[in-house]
C-alpha cells in the first residue's frame, strides 16, 4: 500500500510539475472581430475561471476590428494577448525591421478563405476564374496569393464583406472571395444553400496554411514565460472541450451577434462548422491541438509564401512569427 500511494504521490507531483501556474499575470485580449461563435470557447474560459485558474488575469478589451489592426495593437504594447488571422501576424512583422507579435498557439488548422460562385457560372476551378468579374479586396491575402494557384486573369471589383453575397446575388460579380464561416452563413441568410455553389478552398491548394491562431506580444512574453506556457496548455484544453460542447461555449458569449435565440443559433452552426472544416481536421486528430513539431514547418512555408506574395519588405526568422512550445 506505501508503494502504491508513493508511486500515485509522484505521479501528482510529474503532473502539477509540468502544468504551468502563473503567479497572477494581468493580460488584455483582443479579438479580429466578434466575438462569433468561433470565438466562443476563450470568452468562456475567461468567464468560468479557467485562465484565472492557472493564474492568467485576463479581460477582454474588444476587436481591432481586423486581423492586421489587432495585430497592431499587440506590437504597440495596447493589448498583450490576440486571436486573428495568421496572415495578420505576417502582414504586421514583415512590415517592421523590430517585430513584436508572437504567435503562440494554432486554433484552425487550415485556411478559412475560399472564392464562391453560383453552379451555373462555371467556375468549377480557379482556372475558371479567368476574364470574369470577382468580388472582394484587391489587396486582400486571398486575391494575392491567387496568381500562386492560377495564371487566370480577373477583374477585381472590391466590395466589403458584407456586401459580397448581395453582389453575387445580383449578377453584379460572377465570384467573391471571403471566409468559409462568414460567405456561407451569408449566404444561407439569403436562402442559397451550399448545393447551388461552387465553393474553390484555398486549403486545397495551401494544405501548409492556418487560419486563426493565438498570439503575444513578444515583450510580454518574454518576461513572462510561465504565463505563456499557462496559456497554450488553458486554450488546448478549451478548444478540445469546445470541439466537444461548442454549445457551451456559444452560451457564454453576450452582445449583438447573440442578442436573439435565432442569432444564437447561427453562431452555433458558425462555431460547428469551423470545428468540423478548420480546427477538428484529420490532421489534428493525427497529431494533436497545436502540436509544435508538426505545425512549425508548416508555418515557416506558409510565411515565406505570404512574404513573397504580398511583397513584403522582411522575411525574419521563424522565431519572431512563432513559438508553438
Amino acid at each position: 500500500m506505501r508503494k502504491v500511494l508513493g508511486l500515485f504521490a509522484g505521479i501528482i507531483f510529474v503532473l502539477m510539475a509540468n502544468t504551468a501556474v502563473a503567479e497572477n499575470v494581468k493580460a488584455r485580449l483582443v479579438l479580429d472581430n466578434g466575438p462569433w461563435g468561433v470565438h466562443a470557447w476563450i470568452i468562456q474560459g475567461i468567464k468560468n475561471g479557467a485562465f484565472a485558474e492557472r493564474g492568467l488575469d485576463i479581460e477582454y478589451i474588444g476587436n481591432g476590428p481586423g486581423s492586421v489592426k489587432s495585430g497592431m495593437l499587440i506590437s504597440s504594447g495596447k493589448a498583450e494577448i490576440g486571436f486573428q488571422d495568421y496572415s495578420g501576424v505576417v502582414l504586421v512583422n514583415s512590415k517592421t525591421d523590430n517585430p513584436k507579435l508572437l504567435t503562440v498557439f494554432v486554433v484552425d488548422d487550415k485556411a478559412q478563405d475560399g472564392v464562391y460562385s453560383f453552379k451555373e457560372k462555371g467556375i468549377a476551378s480557379f482556372d475558371d476564374l479567368d476574364g470574369k468579374k470577382l468580388g472582394g479586396y484587391a489587396t486582400g491575402v486571398t486575391t494575392n496569393v491567387l496568381p500562386a494557384i492560377t495564371s487566370a486573369k480577373w477583374d477585381m471589383i472590391n466590395i466589403p464583406f458584407s456586401g459580397r453575397v448581395p453582389a453575387l446575388v445580383s449578377g453584379e460579380v460572377d465570384a467573391v472571395e471571403g471566409f468559409l464561416t462568414t460567405n456561407i452563413l451569408n449566404f444561407e441568410k439569403v436562402g442559397v444553400t451550399q448545393d447551388k455553389l461552387n465553393i474553390l478552398k484555398l486549403s486545397d491548394k495551401f494544405p501548409m496554411a492556418v487560419s486563426r491562431v493565438i498570439t503575444v506580444n513578444s515583450d510580454w512574453a518574454a518576461a513572462n514565460p510561465e504565463a505563456v506556457k499557462a496559456l497554450r496548455e488553458v486554450c488546448r484544453e478549451l478548444v478540445a472541450e469546445f470541439i466537444k460542447n461548442p454549445k457551451a461555449g456559444v452560451d457564454a458569449i453576450d452582445g449583438p451577434f447573440v442578442s436573439t435565440d435565432a442569432k444564437r443559433a447561427v453562431e452555433l452552426r458558425r462555431a460547428i462548422f469551423a470545428n468540423d472544416e478548420l480546427v477538428n481536421t484529420p490532421f489534428v486528430q493525427k497529431h494533436g491541438i497545436s502540436n509544435a513539431s508538426a505545425l512549425e514547418p508548416r508555418l515557416a512555408e506558409y510565411t515565406s509564401l505570404l512574404v513573397s506574395k504580398l511583397g513584403l519588405p522582411n522575411r525574419h526568422p521563424d522565431n519572431k512569427y512563432f513559438d508553438l512550445d
